[in-house]
């Protein structure tokens, strides 16, 4: 059997093979929103736009990040957290939100098929974060209805 690091390196390598699938003009908007995120709350050191299936849209990632491997983490975490929320009969999920001594990771879906990661500072008051990272969700969905 696999090992969970084993998978998510097999779908970041497929990942990183379809980047330039997606137009640059749709990679421009999409990091045009990303950059307005991160520079309209100090509290978010990074973000990235993945598709639900795994690969990367775009991103605005501290050094040393993959996009890649983020994305495939980002899928099978909100994936994961959609099938607990299904058969608990709790509606749908509106985000997920991960904290550590070192920071916050929250995912959240951005329209049918895509996905919002967002990276926050250690001990950031989740609410502005999460109210920007909604209006860039929204944001992600009115442009995915035209490229999706």
């Amino acid at each position: 059997m696999e090992s969970i690091s084993e998978i998510i390196d097999k779908v970041s390598d497929e990942s990183a093979s379809h980047s330039g699938d997606i137009s640059r003009v749709i990679q421009k908007k999409l990091g045009d929103i990303l950059s307005n995120l991160t520079s309209s709350c100090n509290e978010i050191t990074s973000a990235m736009i993945s598709s639900s299936d795994g690969l990367a849209w775009a991103s605005y990632l501290n050094d040393g990040l993959d996009q890649h491997r983020f994305a495939a983490m980002s899928s099978a975490l909100l994936a994961l957290s959609d099938n607990l929320i299904t058969e608990t009969n709790n509606g749908k999920t509106k985000n997920v939100i991960l904290e550590s001594s070192e920071g916050n990771v929250f995912v959240m879906h951005a329209g049918n098929n895509l996905l919002l990661t967002v990276f926050t500072k250690a001990g950031a008051n989740l609410g502005m974060p999460l109210a920007h990272a909604k209006k860039a969700s929204e944001e992600i969905d009115e442009l995915s209805i035209n490229i999706v």
